[in-house]
């Protein structure tokens, strides 16, 4: 009777200890999924609508043709120096924000914006 005892908390505790872990195991992994998500994020607060339209298209359009050098900064959140073959010069870019004079002018994504978004596997 006893032993039987004894071999019931082992077991309890074996339960317990496997429920534990995979609790924090899952803990984890969400964590790493909204840190992800965080990291996308600034792609995301351009409309779907907006790549719709026939100037974003052509942007695109660029982004998949065009050959590009990047060096990422942080390629997790998708900072990087970016020059396309036709740029004049080299220039900061993430995935919500561009220093080129196409994105200074509408605030739309440019073609580095997508060429990152591209890489990443956003679009």
């Amino acid at each position: 009777m006893e032993g039987d005892i004894v071999v019931l908390k082992i077991i309890i505790g074996a339960v317990v200890v496997f429920l534990a872990v995979w609790a924090w195991k899952i803990r984890i992994y969400l964590k790493w999924q909204k840190k992800a998500k965080a990291n996308v994020a600034p792609f995301y607060r351009f409309p779907e609508r907006i790549h719709q339209l026939p100037a974003q298209k052509e942007k695109l359009r660029q982004a998949k043709e065009e050959s590009f050098i990047v060096h990422f900064q942080d390629e997790e959140k998708g900072l990087a120096r970016i020059k396309a073959e036709s740029d004049p010069e080299e220039v900061w870019c993430n995935l919500g924000m561009c220093q080129c004079a196409t994105y200074k002018a509408d605030h739309r994504p440019c073609k580095h914006i997508y060429k990152i978004a591209l890489m990443k596997g956003l679009i």
